[in-house]
């Protein structure tokens, strides 16, 4: 128990704030009451945050082979794969850009033992389907073998820089734990009582000042300027205010940066704060069939050990050019070793990362002017026109099956998407789901996107070349899938949905037929000899397509099962599955309709359930969920 004393006295007013965390149960935090009093009140230049937190006792229920815990009081339930399941009260402050936590201290009262019968259940993901048997599982982790507790405090916190609604904030994220894990003794350590007091300063001047001049940032090859004109003009038609940056000037302007990549990010960084950009838009991939970049990318080496098919040792990342700062206000070089190894996390070495989208971005990776000037004449298209109103964009498209043959017998594919179609009220659904007589295939998926919708969404699994999922009900047998090839006959002309694709490795960009000169033994090399992604494929097809998709560059990961026995498959609760429910969310429920808007706020949301000292799992998910497409997209287009 960790005991402080107040050095100074609370003084002047005394402010009373009501938190209500009004989450679904599905994205994470529950809305439950709890018997909580917060307060906040400044001394000087210095202030505090104090919670005061009352707990019931624990509920432990026999769940199968395990054990589940439940807190009347908390209101969301930590799940991070191969960690046991334990309840949590997280509470999420927005304070002023820059802030600085200058102290967290907390007073408990004494823990009390509760000795347990069997071990407590732990969170699963998909891998487990990959032959690991459940018996095996848990004796690799060191949270069941060793003397070290879980979590490692009753309280853990994180900060963070970014985007709310547009404005730059900073997040203190604060998870309290009535309850911890001691697997060597088999028994729980519960509080009844916390008291939590965090002391921060505020930034004595304005970090970011208020210029204003400029809402899109389009950063470019001089090789396509002329190409990209047209879209310049017509954002600033419809009031997105838009500038036009070559990579030949930012190179030569930004003489200070490591490399390439490093003076993209610094000239973002320049634009927030002389202009006031709000959304960038990246544009180019590789160069043909070279392994040459015409924008590069940055590689991160996030690598969890056990909690994957296998160990992917790097992956894109774009969202390194949307983190540019970290919560105090300070540069995110996402390479705080300065190795020149970017987004290092492994047995060794944790790499200093804040995360948070500082602004709202998406790349269309293109490979040459043709594929400039077809997205260019989609967006313009789909934009200059309101869709609301139009049959074919009341539809949303829902391609699943059953996604792996898991210990519960879900049908995950299925589950999720009946769960989007109620995040969705206003949308028609078509489902495409695999059944007996109803395969997945070139003619089935054609023809629901060739009727149009307003959104796709695929879930099941993916490699660069393909998407495919499993018929029911044991999550065994392949439909025949959906292929890069399918798309050439696709003929959905303007009816262009915005496509969400679960899968593993849809959105890999770093794809050129020269891959097949590699060591195809190289997992990371396995069906990357292709001329185009498939996310990049169908967004990019001319006379169709989508007019944005949002997919993995790496490996991508479901919940598995019911561990926390809350009645809600894993699936939908955590990784993949929340990521893409909550973006479905925004638009079908709380009415955003700004694209990159809505996949920024999904990656600050997940980072400010999910986020915490151990999960290598959480920081790849935000990381290679990458957007192709144009960040301030109106979704639907604009009415006249």
């Amino acid at each position: 128990m960790k005991n402080f004393t107040f050095k100074r006295k609370i003084i002047a007013l005394t402010i009373l704030i009501l938190i209500t965390l009004n989450y679904s149960p599905v994205f994470g935090l529950q809305i439950k009451k709890i018997d909580e009093k917060i307060f906040t009140t400044s001394y000087l230049d210095e202030k505090y945050i104090e919670i005061n937190l009352s707990f019931s006792d624990p509920e432990v229920v026999k769940y199968g082979d395990y054990w589940v815990v439940r807190v009347n009081e908390t209101n969301h339930n930590r799940m991070n794969p191969g960690k046991p399941v334990l309840p949590v009260s997280i509470f999420i402050y927005q304070l002023n850009f820059g802030s600085k936590i200058l102290n967290v201290e907390f007073q408990n009262s004494t823990p009390e033992i509760i000795n347990l019968s069997g071990i407590i259940s732990f969170c699963k993901a998909n891998y487990d389907n990959f032959g690991l048997k459940n018996s095996e599982f848990y004796t690799d982790y060191a949270a069941y073998t060793s003397s070290d507790t879980y979590p490692a405090d009753w309280v853990n916190f994180h900060t963070g820089g970014g985007l709310s609604k547009g404005e730059h904030t900073t997040y203190l994220v604060v998870r309290i734990y009535p309850v911890r894990y001691f697997a060597d003794e088999n028994q729980l350590q519960f509080i009844k009582n916390i008291f939590v007091n965090i002391t921060y300063q505020e930034p004595s001047d304005q970090i970011i000042k208020d210029n204003d001049t400029y809402d899109l940032l389009i950063i470019s090859p001089s090789k396509f300027t002329r190409n990209l004109q047209p879209l310049v003009n017509h954002k600033n038609k419809f009031g997105v205010r838009t500038v036009l940056i070559t990579l030949e000037y930012i190179y030569n302007e930004i003489w200070y940066g490591r490399d390439n990549a490093e003076k993209i990010k610094l000239f973002i960084k320049e634009s927030i704060e002389k202009s006031g950009i709000k959304y960038v838009l990246l544009i180019g991939g590789m160069k043909g069939l070279s392994f040459k970049w015409y924008l590069p990318v940055r590689y991160s080496h996030v690598v969890p050990p056990d909690e994957q098919e296998y160990p992917e040792q790097f992956f894109i990342s774009d969202l390194y050019f949307a983190d540019i700062y970290n919560g105090e206000g300070n540069f995110s070089s996402w390479d705080s070793n300065n190795d020149n190894i970017f987004s290092v996390w492994n047995e060794t070495f944790k790499e200093e990362m804040d995360l948070y989208p500082d602004v709202y971005f998406g790349r269309l990776p293109c490979k040459n002017k043709l594929e400039v000037t077809t997205m260019v004449n989609k967006i313009i298209k789909y934009e200059k026109d309101s869709k609301i109103d139009d049959e074919w964009f009341n539809n949303l498209i829902l391609v699943a099956g059953d996604s792996y043959n898991d210990t519960n017998h879900y049908n995950e594919g299925e589950l999720i998407s009946e769960e989007a179609i109620k995040l969705m009220p206003d949308l028609n659904p078509v489902r495409l789901y695999a059944r007996e007589g109803q395969d997945i295939n070139k003619k089935t998926v054609n023809n629901v996107l060739n009727n149009g919708s307003s959104f796709a969404y695929f879930c099941g699994h993916g490699s660069p070349a393909s998407w495919a999922t499993h018929f029911p009900p044991d999550g065994k047998n392949w439909t025949t899938g959906y292929v890069i090839n399918d798309m050439i006959t696709l003929k959905n002309g303007g009816k262009l949905p915005i496509v969400i694709v679960g899968g593993c490795h849809n959105g890999q960009f770093d794809v050129t037929p020269l891959n097949l000169l590699k060591d195809f033994g190289d997992s990371y090399y396995h069906s990357t000899w292709v001329p185009r992604c498939w996310s990049w494929w169908l967004t990019c097809k001319i006379g169709g397509g989508a007019i944005a998709t949002i997919s993995n560059t790496g490996l991508g990961t479901h919940g598995d099962g019911d561990m926390d026995n809350n009645s809600i498959a894993d699936y939908l609760e955590i990784l993949d599955g929340w990521l893409e429910l909550n973006f479905l969310k925004l638009y079908g429920t709380e009415k955003q309709d700004i694209l990159g808007l809505n996949h920024g706020d999904s990656l600050t949301g997940y980072l400010n359930v999910f986020l915490g000292d151990d999960a290598k799992m959480d920081v790849k998910m935000v990381q290679q969920w990458v957007l192709f497409g144009d960040p301030s997209l109106k979704i639907g287009g604009y009415s006249h």
